[in-house]
């Protein structure tokens, strides 16, 4: 066995048995002399004898447990405290250890890549038992965080708790590594940080004021730059804005022509009936919507601006600016019929209907077997509205809601609710039309296009909107002055907000024009630290997290 005593520094093996699935190994310490960890003086003298079973590595599928017999040494040295002490193995086992240096270095990486709950799972499987709440233990006693001088950082904000919390995370853009997890996304906290950190050159940032303040105070010498993506999503809701307000006049403009709509199965079934609690449930909601929207126009007229309002009245910013700015009460537009399973059978239903069959169960019997697989109450609705003549199994109470004086029923003919001309998309569809390429537009996009560029705003702004693409995918610095001379210029107070607000942040948006740098990495690493929060089914502490994100991937070991 000596050439299995070379896995085991300062060990001699005695025998290796095989019980209960575990594979023993007997072994004992071979040194002459120990090192006093208290004094530090080295001695031969032994005091007594002492068994430790720690755990390690597995070999073929067998859990590797060694009987390992150690020797206690007395001190030799007088003035020493402590008169013996146990004997050390720093190469592969540390004191009181009860597994094997080697194998808590894989069940570290076990604990990074999959946390407690999974990793133990993994652990178990791979013959190297180990609870969840010990590969925690593991990672928070093995990790190190790494004391690295950052030129280039990138910083964006992370939910701890979505709508509730958000904390700070600050990435190496040069070495694509999480740098810190910071508690919250205030001024004060990055400052702090920042100026704890000096030399830092570059700092890729979102449009985020309190950032702004943070890293002017905290290290007023590095260049701020913008987020490119940032500035398109703020383009694309600053539209969003204007078409919300001027989307009630867009609906009265002419129809769009060109346009041949072929509606689809969901269209011509058009939507189940809903039901009487339904109907008031949604009444009350546009009741309360329609309050709201008075309320925020009666304190827009007293001068009050949206984050007042907002505060006030304890709703989104966002939704106070949808009614602050709307020229009436905004409604929501109703949206298509969602694909049914009932929509591949339409056609035999309405033949079988057209041949004078109303009786929902026979048609449901029918289709299922040609395969339907739903029940027979998507078929009772689909066939309540196109009744000509109640059921016969409808209750008395409810036939004179559903007939007429005469008996007849009350609505005469079939609604016929497919639509034949092209519907204008919703608001956000729209939003993200004025700011996509022209050249990649299907037709129909491109028609839709020319129809609201009818109303002179939405002309304007797409003007506008198409120059500042282009000018951001094409990096030129030099015509960012002219555009926002020509936004000055306009009579849409969404555009000169927004104008407004690239000059405030001129200089870092200059940068994004002029530099590669940007907040993709850390966007990226946002995304990561998402996966790792859901992994540990959100219970992780910021401590955890910042143990867990700060391991590098693989990519960047082999950089």
């Amino acid at each position: 066995m000596a050439a299995l005593d070379l896995l085991f520094p300062g060990c001699e093996i005695d025998e290796i048995s095989i019980v209960n699935q575990e594979m023993v190994i007997e072994a004992h310490t071979c040194r002459i002399a120990s090192v006093c960890p208290q004094c530090k003086n080295g001695s031969m003298r032994v005091h007594s004898y002492y068994r430790r079973v720690p755990n390690d590595l597995p070999v073929g599928g067998y859990v590797v447990r060694l009987h390992l017999r150690t020797r206690r040494f007395r001190c030799l040295n007088t003035a020493c405290p402590q008169q013996t002490f146990a004997e050390r193995l720093p190469d592969f086992l540390d004191p009181h250890a009860q597994r094997t240096n080697r194998l808590i270095g894989s069940l570290y990486h076990i604990g990074q890549a999959l946390s407690g709950a999974a990793g133990s799972r993994l652990s178990d499987y791979l013959r190297m038992p180990a609870s969840g709440d010990t590969l925690l233990r593991i990672l928070r006693k093995q990790s190190q965080m790494s004391q690295l001088s950052v030129g280039v950082l990138g910083i964006d904000d992370w939910a701890i708790r979505k709508g509730h919390t958000y904390g700070t995370i600050l990435v190496d853009l040069e070495r694509h590594q999480v740098v810190d997890l910071l508690p919250d996304r205030n001024a004060e906290t990055v400052e702090k940080w920042l100026r704890d950190h000096p030399g830092i050159k570059v700092i890729a940032r979102d449009r985020s004021t309190e950032y702004k303040r943070g890293i002017t105070a905290g290290a007023p010498l590095a260049l701020q730059v913008a987020d490119r993506w940032h500035l398109l999503l703020n383009l694309r809701q600053m539209l969003e804005r204007i078409v919300n307000q001027l989307y009630p006049g867009l609906e009265k403009l002419s129809e769009i022509e060109g346009i041949d709509h072929e509606p689809s199965l969901s269209e011509q079934r058009g939507r189940f009936p809903r039901s009487l609690t339904e109907e008031e449930a949604i009444a009350a909601n546009r009741i309360r919507r329609q309050k709201r929207y008075e309320e925020i126009q009666h304190r827009r007229s007293a001068g009050q601006s949206i984050r007042h309002i907002a505060n006030e009245l304890g709703i989104h910013r966002a939704t106070v600016r949808n009614y602050y700015f709307a020229q009436q009460f905004p409604e929501r537009k109703k949206c298509k019929p969602l694909p049914s399973e009932l929509d591949p059978f339409l056609p035999h239903l309405e033949k079988r209907r057209k041949e004078g069959c109303e009786i929902a169960l026979q048609l449901w019997r029918e289709i299922r077997e040609m395969g339907y697989p739903g029940s027979p109450r998507q078929v009772t609705k689909w066939l309540q509205k196109k009744r000509k003549h109640p059921s016969p199994s409808t209750a008395k109470k409810y036939l004179k809601s559903q007939t007429g004086s005469s008996g007849s029923p009350a609505t005469g003919e079939v609604e016929k609710e497919t639509e034949t001309t092209a519907r204008l998309p919703t608001v956000k569809q729209l939003s993200w039309l004025l700011v996509r390429d022209p050249e990649e537009l299907s037709e129909k996009e491109t028609q839709t296009l020319q129809h609201i560029n009818q109303e002179r705003n939405i002309e304007h702004a797409y003007s506008l909107a198409q120059q500042f693409v282009n000018m951001v995918r094409q990096r030129s610095s030099d015509t960012l002055d002219p555009w926002l001379e020509g936004c000055h210029h306009s009579n849409i107070i969404s555009i000169q907000n927004f104008a407004a607000g690239i000059k405030q942040d001129y200089a870092a948006v200059k940068a994004a024009l002029e530099t590669d740098w940007s907040n993709a990495q850390t966007e990226g690493q946002v995304n990561r630290l998402k996966m790792l929060k859901r992994q540990m089914y959100g219970r992780a502490g910021l401590d955890l997290l910042r143990i867990r994100i700060f391991y590098p991937s693989r990519s960047t070991k082999l950089a």
